[in-house]
């Protein structure tokens, strides 16, 4: 039930304009339901900033990795009408995968749950692909459902992960965080769903029924749709935009193709409240939507992923769900079955941390003032030994760097090519804060291993 009033919210949407500002964000739509109607929505900046042209309930926003909990969704279908088994090994469905160097099967809910072992790999784009396979026409033509692309995306991906040696640890032993997981996840989906392509399954089975008439996972459509928005990111610092949704695209659609309107959004949070219940039926059991929402690998400070969503706690009750950026995408949606509210947060400027937004936007239906102040972070008091455990480069395939170093008889460290204030936590903990949003190391560590690996923004960087 919402406890929260207008007079209470008003501090939020200042502090949003604020945060936007510092971001230099063009346009942010956010909205609160119950189960069955909004309780608060708003629209702030523009979706063409240049023409100042407004944000809607119906415009186009793209979702980033919040498609992952509509891949999760869609594999617990095929999981209740019996398609597929969750613990059969992926090579069962996807026969380009061989399973090599992994010391017992990857299953299915392995990649569920980014718990295959698999370290982060280069990102494989649709545009490489398409391109070796003569089909990318200068990304003008319409190929995320092209079968052939996913058939040689599966390919590349299963041949890439089995020739990797090196591993987190055995299946299910460490999360990192892997949009090749998910996208063969779509691509299990794709053949065993029913439908020609990953888009058609979503379509038919998730869309429709929800009433999500404003969503899609094609790429050209959205760009060239009058309601969508520009796509803003930063780049030698200064704000730019484009509307390529291809731009940084997955070769494979489960890991981030799905765009969507705040108004279809709100539909698709408000199937979760309802247990599995949308519009025009049941999509999945009030079993299937638990079994997605159990805490099965250890994510970030605090937080817990499960099938495609991820659970933390918000004023003594869960918040469970979802966040996703890409190039002119930041977005989020979460609900709280406790307070049975949701919420959905959509920005088309990269790089901006609406998972705080869509936090405080459920801590105001609680009652509480909004927004929380950032949490005041003490030094755990680490012993030289323990900061000189973690010296050096740690890195992944996908260009992510954190290096540790003593200088003037101190830990330092540096990412992204700039020195980063940190706390030291707790044990093996390392925060970074920041005045809108705050992210952690987590140092992992081993018996006569010693330090080798940290893990931050759910991704794990091993030692160098």
């Amino acid at each position: 039930m919402n406890k929260g009033t207008m007079e209470g919210i008003r501090p939020l949407e200042q502090w949003i304009e604020k945060m936007m500002a510092h971001y230099e964000a063009a346009g942010l739509a956010v909205a609160v339901v119950d189960k069955n109607v909004t309780l608060y929505q708003k629209f702030f900046g523009f979706r063409d900033a240049e023409n100042q042209t407004p944000i809607d309930e119906n415009t186009i926003f793209g979702l980033a990795s919040v498609s992952k909990s509509f891949t999760a969704l869609s594999i617990m279908q095929l999981a209740e009408k019996g398609v597929i088994d969750l613990g059969g090994p992926v090579s069962r469905y996807l026969p380009e995968f061989q399973n090599a160097h992994a010391a017992q099967p990857v299953t299915v809910a392995h990649l569920l749950s980014h718990a295959g072992g698999f370290l982060p790999k280069r990102r494989m784009l649709v545009e490489e692909v398409a391109r070796d396979l003569g089909i990318w026409q200068d990304g003008k033509a319409e190929i995320g459902p092209h079968p052939g692309l996913a058939m040689e995306g599966c390919r590349r991906v299963c041949k890439g992960l089995d020739e990797e040696e090196a591993r987190t640890g055995l299946p299910g032993e460490y999360m990192s965080y892997s949009n090749d997981s998910y996208g063969l996840l779509s691509e299990i989906i794709r053949r065993y769903g029913g439908e020609n392509s990953f888009q058609d399954y979503l379509e038919k089975n998730v869309f429709a029924p929800l009433g999500m008439d404003r969503a899609t996972g094609l790429f050209i459509a959205p760009a060239q749709d009058p309601n969508s928005t520009k796509l803003y990111f930063h780049k030698d610092g200064k704000r730019q935009w484009c509307r390529d949704y291809y731009d940084n695209a997955f070769v494979l659609m489960g890991g981030g193709a799905v765009k969507a309107s705040l108004g279809s959004m709100k539909k698709y949070v408000q199937m979760y409240l309802n247990e599995g219940k949308g519009e025009h039926g049941r999509l999945l059991s009030p079993y299937g939507i638990r079994e997605m929402m159990k805490p099965r690998q250890h994510y970030r400070y605090g937080q817990w992923y499960g099938y495609g969503v991820a659970m933390s706690e918000l004023e003594g009750v869960r918040m469970v769900g979802h966040g996703g950026g890409m190039t002119g995408i930041s977005s989020h949606f979460a609900w709280s079955p406790e307070l049975e509210a949701g919420v959905v947060v959509l920005c088309n400027t990269s790089g901006v941390p609406v998972s705080r937004v869509a936090e405080e936007a459920l801590r105001w239906v609680t009652g509480a003032a909004v927004p929380a102040p950032m949490k005041n972070w003490q030094d755990a008091g680490w012993s030289e030994e323990e900061k000189k455990s973690c010296l050096g480069k740690f890195r992944n395939a996908e260009g992510n760097e954190a290096t540790f170093t003593w200088e003037n008889g101190d830990l330092h460290l540096t990412m992204g090519g700039k020195e980063r204030e940190f706390i030291m936590a707790g044990h093996d903990l390392i925060i970074l804060p920041g005045e809108f949003s705050q992210s952690d190391i987590l140092l992992l560590r081993e018996e006569g291993r010693g330090v080798w690996g940290v893990r931050t923004g759910g991704r794990i960087l091993t030692r160098q």
